[in-house]
């Protein structure tokens, strides 16, 4: 028999062994995986939760019963913060917020004192107790002036200030007084022999001049009380009450800072119910909606005068029964001398008392002689004929005083 060589051999014997060697690698594996289970197997067994234990029915009697869950506390309450402290109003606004409530606050003079009202008469105020003869409440220097006839005593409510008293400015004050703040307005009555100026450098207490000879047709000249002499003064200039020196610049400066007086405006041709010689051409009433119309009123001689007119409606206002009439009135009880605008501008003042204007048709007559805020308005004077002018009526621009020569 033949013998291999060794190369061969050895090779055949290295060939049988490998099948040998993959198993033992694999025994081992073995092995060492069975000793990493045995390593972990006391850790999961420790993590897995205990059976769950069977509640009996003495277990459940032994129980105890857990109280029932409770709300919230309350939230504490927000800080109470108190209203801030204003600082008391002027009386002329307390009283446009508390009794006009955006309407007219009128003015009505009584034996018992002086009243400020609404329009409808529901809400009102006491002023002032006592008695006076006149009140003008003055817009411009935002006083309430009052008169006295049986001492001629003038007195002033400041009405800027939260609560006024009145003060007694001059005593020996004559009727027929009028107001003067510059050049262009004046108010009063046209034959006044006084007035009270807040003209700048001309503050106080003003008497008129007799006319010169010959210049009847003059502007009227006026003179300082303060300035003049005693006998040019004499009867006419009143006594200035001690402690009041200060009072009068004081509102001269307010009349400054006011706002000027509403002149009429030209509303255009006269009315359609006019003709020729009973109307002319109306007047605007500014703030309002309605004219006046000057008509001529005729009794025994010639009267003119301003009558209250509604273009809308196209009537006249009879002042004496207020109703609106197609055409104007023959009685100077229906003509306006004087008049008060009052804010908003739905109410007049006129001699005859309050009169709402809104809605036109529905007029309502109130007591009432000013009313607060308003601004006051003087109708023009009105020529009549010649020959038709009455005997207590002076010529036209002739002061009711005047002495022929």
């Amino acid at each position: 028999m033949a013998v291999a060589p060794a190369h061969l051999a050895s090779g055949t014997a290295r060939h049988q062994a490998r099948p040998r060697l993959a198993h033992m690698a694999l025994a081992r594996e073995s092995m060492r995986r069975r000793c990493l289970l045995l390593l972990l197997l006391p850790a999961v067994v420790a993590c897995r939760p205990p059976p769950p234990v069977p509640v009996t029915a003495a277990h459940a009697h032994a129980q105890v019963a857990l109280p029932p869950p409770q709300p919230p506390p309350p939230s504490p309450p927000p800080p109470v913060v108190p209203p801030p402290v204003l600082p008391p109003r002027p009386l002329d606004e307390r009283l446009a917020a508390e009794v006009g409530q955006g309407g007219a606050v009128l003015l009505d003079l009584r034996e018992d004192g002086v009243w400020a009202k609404s329009v409808d008469g529901t809400r009102k105020e006491r002023l002032l107790a006592g008695e006076a003869t006149w009140l003008w409440p003055d817009a411009r220097t935002r006083v309430l002036w009052l008169w006295r006839e049986a001492d001629g005593a003038l007195a002033a409510l400041d009405l800027a200030v939260p609560l006024p008293q009145a003060v007694t400015v001059a005593t020996g004050v004559s009727n027929g007084l009028a107001w003067h703040w510059d050049k262009d307005a004046t108010l009063g009555p046209e034959d006044a022999r006084l007035r009270l100026s807040f003209e700048a450098r001309n503050v106080g207490f003003q008497f008129r001049l007799p006319p010169e000879p010959g210049h009847w047709h003059a502007p009227p000249r006026w003179k300082l009380c303060a300035r003049a002499k005693h006998e040019e003064a004499l009867g006419i200039c009143p006594e200035i009450a001690p402690g009041t020196d200060a009072l009068l610049p004081l509102l001269a400066n307010r009349a400054r800072e006011h706002q000027p007086r509403p002149r009429l405006g030209r509303a255009g041709p006269q009315p359609p119910a006019c003709s020729a010689t009973t109307c002319g051409p109306a007047h605007a009433l500014p703030g309002t909606q309605w004219w006046l119309v000057p008509a001529t009123v005729w009794s025994d001689c010639c009267r003119l005068g301003h009558q209250l007119y509604d273009p809308r409606t196209h009537r006249f206002l009879r002042l004496g029964s207020g109703k609106l009439q197609p055409t104007a009135s023959g009685d100077r009880r229906d003509t306006v001398e004087f008049v008060w605008i009052c804010p908003p501008g739905d109410v007049l003042v006129t001699e005859s008392g309050a009169v709402p204007l809104e809605p036109p048709g529905a007029l309502r007559f109130g007591d009432a002689d000013a009313c607060l805020g308003g601004q006051p308005l003087r109708t023009p004077s009105l020529p009549c004929p010649q020959g038709d002018q009455c005997e207590d009526e002076p010529a036209e621009g002739v002061p009711a005083d005047a002495k022929p020569l």
